[in-house]
């Protein structure tokens, strides 16, 4: 049995050895929904005793503005955060916690490297469960070279699979709320402060997003609803900024229109390998034609690759494709149209939006999901 939270607001100490050991414990009931899928020791105790070294390393925003001796460059990004949460709270209305005002070096490109997959003939993504949580479409590690070990035992069953590194993850309202110690709040990474201006303020925004909802066992819907409201916020943040930075703002125009052209190639042949895994064709014929259609996807993004103005989508084309990478850019934009739409139908009221969405993500799956794709039909 998990302690109850009260048990930790009492925590005598944040980093004594007696106290780690305590946390570890906590963790492994807490930590699922970012790396945790099976309930393997080993994998469990990788993912407490990766998110403790990240915890470990917190240094404080404040503290390190006011210190002399803090790079520069270091202390414009952090200023830029201070900025950018302070917006998301007062003017997205964002949940006010305490995350992100602590800031952790990790001295690595990635913070985390997560596992996808789906059958080699079905676009349906596997489900990692777990006790208390529920279930997601990802399976995470702290070490690359596990994630990878792991996505080769898929591959050896005959399962697509998908492996990347991410840059920044939640603890969603759990480990953030009022009543755990600061030393539990998520910091500021290194991964995500290391990028472009642009790419700060969306991440950030995308991670106090997931703070507002979460919906055990739909990824696409907790993933679709940051994304929105990282894409709408980031707008509107811009917007606020344009007569500062008129460039910053025409370059984000550009980017939205690159994302929609990518989007509806994906769109296409995605709708494409549905028709194609539902018919009556043969395994084999399955197979040889799915390698074409990829080839066939490829080919017309190439095509139509001098459209893209500023984003470089060649790297993704790239790789060898396989249906874990389709549902992997699915999982993230397939709804973002429908909360564009009832975000609208709530006058761009955030926290009517909010209060919305919180209805929706309460209604049972099958609801839910009938609920949405009435939007999307209607829309079409």
């Amino acid at each position: 049995m998990s302690p109850s939270p009260t048990t930790l607001v009492y925590l005598p100490c944040a980093k004594s050895k007696t106290c780690l050991s305590f946390l570890k414990y906590c963790l492994i009931s807490c930590l699922g929904v970012l790396l945790v899928g099976c309930s393997e020791i080993q994998f469990y105790y990788q993912a407490v005793t990766g998110h403790l070294a990240i915890l470990n390393r917190k240094q404080n925003i404040e503290t390190l503005l006011n210190n002399p001796d803090t790079d520069p460059k270091l202390a414009r990004k952090l200023k830029l955060i201070q900025q950018v949460r302070q917006y998301a709270i007062e003017q997205l209305h964002l949940p006010e916690v305490h995350g992100y005002t602590e800031y952790a070096d990790i001295e690595r490109s990635h913070v985390s490297t997560i596992v996808t997959a789906s059958p080699a003939l079905r676009l349906k993504p596997y489900q990692w469960c777990f006790l208390f949580v529920g279930c997601v479409g990802y399976r995470g590690y702290f070490d690359p070279a596990a994630a990878k070990a792991y996505a080769t035992e898929f591959e050896q069953n005959g399962w697509d699979v998908a492996v990347r590194g991410v840059r920044a993850y939640s603890t969603l309202k759990w480990l953030n709320n009022d009543f755990m110690p600061d030393y539990f709040k998520d910091p500021v990474l290194n991964t995500f402060l290391d990028r472009s201006d642009t790419s700060i303020i969306q991440i950030l925004i995308h991670e106090m997003a997931h703070q507002v909802v979460f919906v055990s066992g739909d990824t696409s819907f907790n993933e679709s609803f940051a994304v929105f409201v990282e894409q709408e916020g980031f707008k509107q943040y811009l917007q606020t900024q344009k007569n500062k930075n008129m460039d910053a703002y025409q370059r984000y125009l550009l980017k939205r229109k690159d994302r929609a052209r990518f989007l509806q190639i994906i769109e296409t042949y995605y709708n494409k390998f549905e028709s194609l895994y539902g018919s009556e064709l043969s395994e084999a014929e399955k197979t040889e034609k799915k390698k074409l259609l990829f080839q066939e996807m490829r080919a017309t993004y190439e095509k139509h690759r001098t459209d893209f103005q500023i984003l470089d989508y060649q790297p993704w084309f790239e790789q060898p494709l396989n249906n874990a990478h389709l549902l992997g850019i699915r999982r993230y934009h397939n709804h973002v149209p429908v909360f564009a739409q009832i975000f609208q139908e709530q006058n761009q009221n955030w926290p009517s939006f909010f209060e919305k969405v919180e209805e929706i993500a309460n209604l049972p799956r099958d609801k839910r999901h009938a609920y949405l794709e009435s939007y999307q039909t209607s829309q079409n």
